[in-house]
C-alpha cells in the first residue's frame, strides 16, 4: 500500500507534468498561430494573436524571420514592436535586414533601418555577406542607395575579398557601380591576385560598366599578379567594343 507522503510526491509531479505540457502546448499553438498569420499575410489577425497570446521572444524571433521571408513590412513592424529582436539570425546566419536586401524588398528595408537595425550586420556562415553585398549583387539598387544612406560599410569584404563594387562590376550593374563610386567606393581595389573591378567588367563583357569605370579614373593599365590586364582579358574573351573603349582610355 502507497503511503501518504508518497503518495504526496506522485500527487506533485503529476501537476508539474499537467502544468507543463499545457505550457508547451500554449507555446506551441501561439507559434502555430503566429506562422499561419503570417503565411496568410493577415495583420489584423497577427494583431490580434499578439494581443491576447503570451509568446515567448524566441518564438516572436522566429516568426520575425518568416515575415522577413515573406517580404511583409507591416507584419514585422507588429513583430518588432511586440519585443523581437531585430537582429536575430535564422539557420543561415542570416538577419532580417541581410534577408530583405538580398530580395531587394525596399518596404521592408525601411522598417527594419528605422527599428535600428544592424545595417553592417556580416553573416559569418555565408561567406562573410553583408546586406550592402547581397544588395549590390543582385542588382538591387533602391536598397543600395538605403544601406549607402545608413552608412552601410562600403569596403566590406566577402570571405574571398570580393567588396560590393567587385560583384556588380562582375555582374555588370552599371548604376550601381555609379552609385558605389558616388559613396567614395575604392575603384582600384585589388583583390590578393590582383584583379580590379575594370578587369572583372572586361573579363565578363560588361561595356557600360567598363565605361563607367572608366569615367571613374579607373587605372587602366594596373595589372594582376599573373601579369594579365583588362586589355589582356578583352581581348582573351573578343570583347572587340571593349578593346577599343580601353584602349581610347590609353590602355596598352
Amino acid at each position: 500500500m502507497i503511503s501518504l507522503k508518497k503518495a504526496n510526491i506522485l500527487w506533485l509531479l503529476s501537476i508539474i507534468v499537467f502544468y507543463s505540457t499545457n505550457i508547451l502546448s500554449a507555446s506551441d499553438t501561439g507559434h502555430d498561430k503566429l506562422i499561419g498569420a503570417i503565411d496568410k499575410g493577415d495583420p489584423q489577425q497577427l494583431r490580434q494573436i499578439l494581443g491576447t497570446e503570451s509568446i515567448e521572444e524566441e518564438t516572436l524571433n522566429v516568426a520575425l524571420i518568416a515575415a522577413a521571408k515573406k517580404g511583409h513590412p507591416q507584419l514585422v513592424k507588429q513583430i518588432l514592436d511586440a519585443g523581437a529582436d531585430v537582429d536575430y539570425r535564422d539557420e543561415n546566419d542570416y538577419t532580417s535586414l541581410i534577408q530583405a536586401a538580398r530580395d531587394g524588398r525596399q518596404f521592408l528595408v525601411e522598417v527594419l533601418l528605422a527599428a535600428n537595425a544592424d545595417v553592417n550586420a556580416v553573416a559569418a556562415a555565408e561567406d562573410n555577406d553583408t546586406a550592402l553585398i547581397l544588395a549590390a549583387e543582385k542588382n538591387r539598387r533602391e536598397v543600395v542607395a538605403q544601406l549607402l544612406a545608413a552608412n552601410a560599410d562600403i569596403g566590406a569584404m566577402r570571405s574571398n575579398g570580393m567588396t560590393a563594387l567587385m560583384l556588380a562590376a562582375q555582374e555588370g550593374h552599371h548604376f550601381i557601380i555609379q552609385d558605389l563610386i558616388s559613396a567614395q567606393a575604392d575603384v582600384n581595389y585589388q583583390l590578393e591576385n590582383g584583379a580590379t573591378a575594370l578587369m572583372l567588367a572586361a573579363q565578363h563583357g560588361h561595356y557600360n560598366s567598363v565605361y563607367v569605370l572608366l569615367m571613374a579614373k579607373a587605372d587602366v593599365n594596373v595589372k594582376a599578379s599573373n601579369g594579365v590586364t583588362a586589355l589582356k582579358l578583352a581581348n582573351i574573351y573578343r570583347y572587340s567594343e571593349i578593346i577599343k573603349l580601353l584602349k581610347e582610355a590609353g590602355a596598352k
